[in-house]
């Protein structure tokens, strides 16, 4: 039978957290109810095996179907339309079969008495914890459709930066396919070519073509440890990305990354500060709204140093830190600081928000850039290198035929 971890509340406001199991989710709901608690949260416990096949479950879709969903679901929210004929509305208008069933079974469990926050948690694939956790602030306070509005626009900077991010990578990528393209050419129609030709006259083939085919050969020699290495490699893949540890080492390392580690941490930060100020907008608790901003920030590290900022936060600390090991500018930390004190946190994660982005945009710039250089002689030395390959055999030809 499934476990759920459940966040909820008394009728005296006072949280609790632990643990519930049962069948599914609206039963769970049902019996925090019966000990006299408003859940607020319920997360199913995932297994170790269900954690590592839980990428190929459920319905999923792109990051433009899910900022038009949003976008949908606050103007109709806005028009004053009950809930359950929102969810029914677009669920008819969704093209996808899979995305209509699971927005239909949503209706389903709201006409059951449920929340729209525990019945979108049924959809861990449609619905991340962000998505969850903003959703839950909006109930809770009453303004639904204006967090939803904050929502969608936080995805339209997340659609954004991955959008600058490619393009970034693309030229890298074309490079090198492009060289990898051209010496499979080579190996494959020309090479072989010379190779009989040269056999034929009891000549010897220039060092660089033989270089080119004796790589052609080991790979042709040793093509049966694709499988196993590929078996390998799928297995460190989704242990990295889906335990806490394997997430832990693999973001510790992306930080140490000449020049785009510090653009990952700026990424992390421009979204827990946009996360955190819809939240705390929104009416949502400030140690809340930072447990819910971790799991968005997209590395391991930030977020625990996020989670950390909380943790003090509960206890009375203060908010900036003196960890030599703070992966957060100080930066942040000072405006959050000045926010409480003001009265103005939202305003002032909105502004650290801004600059990071900013800040973003002229990094991504600056690395494109600087490897130009670098892939303009990958390039070069690719195309040299294929070169020599095809031609010193042609000019070598002479060499067969004197006497």
């Amino acid at each position: 039978m499934p476990t759920f971890n459940y966040q909820a509340a008394n009728h005296q406001g006072a949280m609790s957290k632990g643990r519930v199991t049962a069948v599914s989710v609206d039963q769970a709901g049902e019996q925090l109810k019966e000990l006299g608690l408003i859940p607020l949260e319920l997360k199913p416990v995932k297994s170790s095996a269900a954690a590592w096949s839980r990428g190929r479950r459920g319905p999923h879709w792109s990051i433009e179907e899910k900022i038009l969903f949003t976008r949908k679901f606050s103007s109709l929210i806005k028009a004053g339309i009950p809930l359950l004929t929102v969810i029914e509305m677009i669920s008819r208008q969704s093209p996808s079969p899979q995305i209509a069933g699971a927005l239909s079974r949503v209706g389903d469990s709201i006409a059951n008495g449920n929340t729209l926050h525990g019945s979108l948690t049924a959809f861990p694939s449609l619905f991340d914890a962000i998505y969850l956790g903003t959703v839950r602030a909006g109930e809770a306070t009453g303004q639904l459709d204006g967090v939803l509005d904050h929502l969608a626009e936080f995805l339209e900077r997340e659609m954004d930066t991955r959008r600058k991010i490619k393009e970034a990578l693309r030229y890298p990528i074309m490079v090198v396919a492009a060289i990898i393209a051209a010496a499979v050419v080579v190996l494959k129609f020309v090479v072989p070519q010379f190779t009989a030709f040269y056999q034929n006259y009891g000549g010897t083939l220039p060092a660089p073509t033989r270089a080119l085919m004796f790589a052609s050969e080991l790979a042709g020699t040793l093509w049966w440890l694709i499988f196993p290495l590929g078996g390998l490699a799928w297995a460190g893949w989704r242990w990295i990305n889906h335990t806490p540890r394997g997430q832990l080492w693999r973001d510790t390392r992306l930080l140490k990354l000449p020049l785009a580690g510090m653009l990952i941490v700026k990424i992390a930060v421009s979204r827990f500060a946009r996360l955190f100020s819809v939240l705390f907008s929104a009416g949502v608790p400030a140690t809340m709204a930072l447990e819910t901003a971790a799991e968005g920030v997209g590395n391991r590290v930030v977020a625990d140093e996020v989670a950390e900022m909380g943790r003090r936060m509960a206890a009375g600390g203060a908010i900036i830190t003196t960890s030599s090991a703070a992966v957060i500018p100080n930066l942040v930390y000072q405006m959050i600081d000045i926010g409480f004190e003001s009265g103005e946190v939202d305003r002032m994660l909105l502004e650290v928000a801004r600059h990071y982005e900013q800040e973003i945009d002229y990094d991504v710039r600056k690395i494109t850039d600087r490897l130009q250089p670098f892939l303009l002689l990958f390039l070069a030395a690719g195309v040299l290198g294929l070169a020599m390959a095809v031609l010193l055999p042609l000019w070598n030809l002479t060499t067969l035929f004197k006497p």
